[in-house]
């Protein structure tokens, strides 16, 4: 890890669902900031079974991958294609043909044939992988972890320096969910952290898994749980990880329709929009979310400059077609999210 008084900036490892709105927002990053970021997608499952879902990843990351950018890729919902075999394998090899560098997500509890798969996916990748520690349910263990990492990087044929650990502690959802999850993950670095790992995240996410119950016509604010956590970690200096706007979980099919809605960073809470649609129907009411917005103390000094996300939230401030849907509302507030992460990362004392 790096030193504590911070010689390196953390880097950021958002862990993103692999779904139009999050691609949307990462291929609009800025140049500047794509050195700063290192994006783990997780592989959505399809109704069309699994080999549609890799390629749907495939196409979508073609699509929107700024050039240099290194993608995490975990296959944990969509472990084997539809002829039983590693989709991780697959997918690395498309992407090998299109220059798109990948690191393979290495879980200590995948199957022997899961890990090799990993190894050559990584060695397709510049050698490369992600070792991920901890699930929704099951807090990382040190002491049982320690040979469970030897045993999966010697089966995927690794070595230690060339894996990016990954400290997942999945949801935290109140302050006393942050001191317990503090202790887990100082145990974990006591224990591991010396092991000369490329990098070292500690990942957690705080939004919850629905907004439908929060008030309608206001802006609710949310804690930001999981930059909470990391902040009392900073004496270790572990990078930073976190869902994004998204809950951890994989979602189901969302509801049709929903209300115009909005969840923007701040310093340290979500600011939670919803809106009722207005009498003429359709997502109109987006704009008068928008003017909301624009007009609160927590819309940035540099409004629209800050991040497309919010070049597109000003427009609609300015009622200029369209008002978009859930898909772009997604976008247009990851957007702003990886770019606020990324300067609160860049000037961690001023949060």
């Amino acid at each position: 890890m790096r030193d504590v008084q911070g010689a390196a900036m953390a880097r950021y490892w958002p862990v993103l669902k692999a779904r139009e709105g999050e691609f949307k927002a990462l291929g609009r990053l800025q140049d500047r900031d794509v050195s700063r970021i290192h994006p783990l997608f997780e592989v959505n499952p399809s109704n069309d079974g699994p080999t549609k879902a890799g390629l749907n990843f495939v196409r979508k990351v073609r699509e929107a991958a700024p050039a240099g950018l290194t993608f995490g890729v975990d296959t944990t919902y969509a472990r084997v294609n539809d002829n039983g075999e590693p989709l991780i394998k697959e997918i690395a090899n498309d992407l090998a043909q299109w220059g798109v560098p990948i690191a393979p997500v290495i879980h200590l509890h995948d199957p022997d044939e899961q890990l090799s798969a990993c190894g050559e996916a990584a060695r397709l990748h510049n050698e490369t992988a992600i070792v991920r520690l901890g699930s929704l349910t099951t807090d990382p263990d040190p002491v049982a972890d320690a040979p469970r990492i030897a045993r999966a990087l010697s089966i995927a044929k690794i070595s230690v320096g060339r894996c990016h650990l990954v400290v997942d502690m999945g949801e935290v959802a109140s302050d006393r969910d942050v001191s317990r999850t503090e202790l887990v993950v100082r145990n974990v670095l006591d224990s591991l952290g010396d092991q000369g790992w490329a990098s070292i995240v500690v990942a957690s996410g705080a939004m919850p898994s629905a907004i439908s119950t929060l008030p309608r016509n206001e802006a609710t604010p949310l804690p930001r749980w999981d930059w909470k956590l990391w902040k009392r970690l900073a004496d270790l200096s572990p990078d930073f990880g976190d869902y994004a706007i998204a809950h951890p979980a994989m979602p189901g099919a969302g509801a049709r329709g929903p209300l115009p809605s909005l969840r923007y960073t701040a310093s340290d809470n979500w600011w939670i929009y919803r809106w009722a649609r207005n009498q003429t129907g359709g997502n109109d009411s987006f704009y008068d979310l928008c003017q909301a917005l624009v007009s609160s103390d927590h819309w940035p000094t540099e409004s629209s400059e800050f991040s497309w996300g919010d070049s597109e939230l000003a427009r609609c401030a300015r009622r200029q077609p369209g008002p978009g849907g859930a898909t772009q509302w997604r976008a247009w507030g990851t957007s702003h999210h990886l770019a606020h992460v990324m300067g609160e990362l860049a000037n961690p004392h001023a949060s």
